[in-house]
């Protein structure tokens, strides 16, 4: 009993490796020569859309970097790259003797074994029906093997009709997809079609920048000029790298076909060599003849696939020669911007400069502690205001719209702030020469009556005051403060000092 089981086992295993060996025979896919030269095709449209948009980046980036010319030479690969695959199309619908199929098998092939899975099928039919009948006629000691038998053959037709009606599945497939519009000449029409400048010949204006761009004499336009130049680089280096790619892949085409011409030649010469009998048609001039259309008709392949390689090695030469010219114009770039910014830095330098200058001179030349304070404040917002613009007027391009943009924002903080701007005019009214000082005694008056007071702190924004009161104005202990806007807005008198309240 175990050794019947073992067989059963080994019987079981062998008969499902042979059926995923026919399985993998009926749908591996093969080499396909029309999908490998679509594809190629397809590569070369996508190199060529991407090298219309580099080369139109690089110019944006420095303008005429690229000429008209350089994108001529660039339509002619493209060009040549269609008239490769027509040719190449040609060749396959004369001398190609396998038909693609949907699972990549010639339909000979495919045709054979169908019309052995056909005849299988019957076959195994007529056994389970007869292993059946012995079954039923067997005695109980042999109908456990027969049982067997019985499940084996029923399992083998029930694949062998899953096999037929995948490959009758293929076929009509084939048939479908021979029969419509998706043969190769249209295919090939079709991405042609895809591609207007290859109809008109030439390619738009629109594309081609001849005038360079004016030099900056902004920060932030040398900036941006200087990031477009490096990301026109980047595009660059990956054009470059899927050119070489490109051109390699047709060179080796190139090679290859140029090593069928030879051998047919070779095979040629050896048949013109040896005529054969004279009197009579030779044996071998059908297949003279038939090697000689393939030789022509690959010569039609050769031709325009060396101009296509012949211009991608041209077109190689003029990437590497944009990416000089992209380095030219970044290191000009950066030339600018160091320009920009030593600019900024030397009238940084100067305004420090003037402002230690103003700063010496107040110490030297002005006694007086309030007007120096209001030299010395008034240094600090000019040197703010100077620093400010020099930034601004530096790193702006649109000085219009700065200036419009500007007029709005001092209008809303005048609106905003107007008390506080009209204190600190009052501040300046304060410490002019025929002002205030701090001990002065003046009288303001504030929201319960005039207040009397010394004073004893004039700030930007508000000044203190020590109230005094009596007949003698003598201290009361209290603070009072006013905004520096009192000046403007109320009474204000000077009144004179103790001494001279006193001599009086």
């Amino acid at each position: 009993m175990p050794s019947r089981g073992l067989g059963s086992l080994v019987a079981a295993l062998a008969l499902l490796t042979c059926v995923s060996t026919a399985f993998a025979e009926d749908v591996a896919p093969q080499h396909d020569p029309t999908e490998h030269m679509l594809n190629t095709l397809k590569r070369t449209l996508g190199w060529y859309q991407q090298a219309r948009i580099t080369m139109q980046s690089a110019n944006e980036a420095a303008g005429g970097l690229i000429v008209r010319e350089n994108e001529q030479s660039l339509l002619r690969v493209l060009q040549r790259a269609f008239d490769v695959a027509k040719a190449r199309a040609a060749f396959l619908a004369r001398f190609d003797t396998t038909t693609p199929t949907v699972a990549g098998r010639p339909a000979t092939e495919r045709a054979a074994r169908r019309a052995k899975l056909e005849a299988a099928v019957p076959g195994d039919e007529r056994e389970l029906a007869r292993l059946r009948e012995v079954a039923g006629r067997a005695p109980q000691s042999r109908r456990a093997a027969l049982e067997r038998e019985i499940v084996a053959a029923s399992r083998r037709l029930e694949l062998d009709r899953m096999r037929l009606e995948l490959v009758t599945s293929l076929d009509q497939a084939d048939a479908s997809l021979t029969s419509g519009d998706l043969d190769l000449a249209h295919q090939i029409q079709a991405l042609q079609d895809a591609v207007p400048e290859i109809t008109a010949g030439t390619v738009p204006d629109r594309t081609v920048v001849a005038t360079p761009p004016p030099p900056a004499t902004d920060a932030w336009p040398a900036v941006h000029r200087l990031l477009a130049l490096q990301r026109s680089h980047t595009s660059l280096e990956q054009l470059a790298a899927r050119t070489n790619s490109l051109a390699r892949e047709v060179d080796e085409d190139l090679s290859a076909t140029q090593a069928s011409v030879r051998e047919l030649a070779q095979h040629l010469r050896t048949l013109a060599s040896n005529p054969g009998d004279t009197t009579s048609s030779p044996p071998d001039d059908q297949d003279f003849r038939a090697q000689l259309d393939r030789v022509k008709a690959l010569a039609a392949v050769v031709v325009p696939l060396r101009a296509e390689a012949a211009l991608l090695q041209r077109f190689v030469t003029d990437v590497q020669g944009w990416q000089r010219g992209l380095e030219r114009e970044t290191r000009h770039a950066f030339e600018e911007l160091g320009l920009q910014l030593v600019g900024v830095v030397v009238a940084l330098v100067v305004i420090l400069v003037g402002a230690i200058l103003w700063r010496v001179a107040t110490g030297r030349y002005i006694t007086d502690p309030y007007r120096r304070r209001l030299s010395i404040s008034a240094r600090n917002v000019v040197v703010a205001i100077a620093v400010l613009l020099v930034i601004v007027f530096r790193f702006t391009t649109e000085l219009t719209m700065l200036v419009t943009a500007l007029g709005f924002a001092a209008a809303g903080i005048a609106f905003a702030l107007q008390n506080v701007i009209l204190a600190v005019a009052g501040y300046f009214s304060m410490v002019a020469p025929n002002g205030i000082r701090v001990g002065d005694r003046v009288s303001l008056q504030g929201p319960f009556g005039y207040v009397h007071g010394e004073v004893i702190e004039i700030g930007f924004v508000r000044v203190r005051l020590r109230e005094l009161s009596g007949d003698t104005l003598q201290p009361t202990g209290r603070i009072v403060v006013f905004p520096n806007s009192v000046i403007f807005t109320g009474s204000f008198f000077k009144l004179p000092s103790a001494a001279q309240a006193k001599a009086a």
